[in-house]
């Protein structure tokens, strides 16, 4: 049986529309949960009764701590596929392929398959990148290096050139796990509110024995940020990116406290700066 989590904050019509377009085209049996973070009841109530979903309704305590109680909320599933409400499923086999080949490698914990924005560029899988790279040294050596020379020593063309196999990471917006790898691991690190959770279970499940595999056959389109959008303003996502990131960084990859303080005073000046 599969499980699919969808976590909601205050977008009721897209995601009902999400489940009757989109999700109602997977084949397979599955249970559905809505996690409606920082939900309204009476909305809730029209959402269950409009798509007949199982609707959470819980403090906004983040993405990672709602995948973890939708997780939590289907027992029954062996698998796990966790969704945004702002994607179109371009392959209607994408879920029957992804359970095809997690069950033919014991060794993948994570899959997720090709996930294309509206302008036709690949959003996944993404390679690890150290703190000072992706804070710092991406921004400053603007003035020293070609076009060309940074998107090469930064992997900026990485998920374009992806083939597939075993990655880094896939982005979060459309991935799935079996049940017993996501409780073995631990699921989300809840300490995040948003962001660095795809880099958080890559480690998780690393940790484990457990990869994070890159099937491009099926695919997905998605409209990258757009609650984030409508929510919040482009500097201050920027700011939470890092935060959750320096968070990241120190948990899982053993930077120490100085590092994340002296390049996040760096990254704010920077963003002060593109304003």
């Amino acid at each position: 049986m599969l499980g699919i989590i969808i976590v909601n904050y205050r977008e009721y019509d897209r995601t009902e529309r999400f489940i009757r377009e989109e999700i109602s085209r997977i084949r397979m049996p599955y249970l559905l949960v809505v996690v409606d973070n920082g939900g309204d009841e009476a909305q809730a109530r029209t959402l269950r009764e409009r798509t007949g979903a199982e609707v959470l309704v819980r403090p906004n305590d983040g993405f990672a701590a709602g995948c973890n109680a939708g997780a939590q909320a289907l027992k029954d599933a062996e698998y796990l596929l966790f969704t945004n409400s702002d994607l179109h499923i371009a392959s209607d086999n994408v879920v029957e392929a992804l359970v095809t080949k997690l069950d033919a490698d014991s060794e993948i914990g994570v899959i997720g398959p090709e996930i294309v924005g509206l302008d036709g560029r690949r959003q996944s899988p993404e390679p690890y990148m150290g703190l000072w790279d992706r804070y710092v040294w991406m921004y400053l050596s603007t003035p020293f290096l070609s076009k060309e020379a940074k998107r090469r020593k930064f992997l900026l063309d990485a998920s374009e050139e992806a083939r597939e196999g075993y990655h880094y990471r896939v982005m979060g917006s459309f991935f799935l796990c079996r049940r017993k790898d996501w409780e073995k691991a631990g699921g989300m690190d809840p300490h995040t509110f948003l962001y660095a959770e795809e880099s958080i279970l890559s480690e998780r499940m690393n940790a484990i024995g457990k990869k994070v595999y890159f099937l491009p056959s099926v695919t997905v389109v998605h409209e990258h940020g757009a609650t984030i959008r409508s929510h919040i303003d482009r500097t201050k996502a920027a700011w939470l990116r890092f935060q959750s990131d320096a968070y990241f960084y120190r948990r899982y990859k053993g930077y120490p406290a100085w590092q994340t303080t002296l390049a996040g005073w760096i990254y704010r000046l920077i963003l002060s700066v593109k304003r």
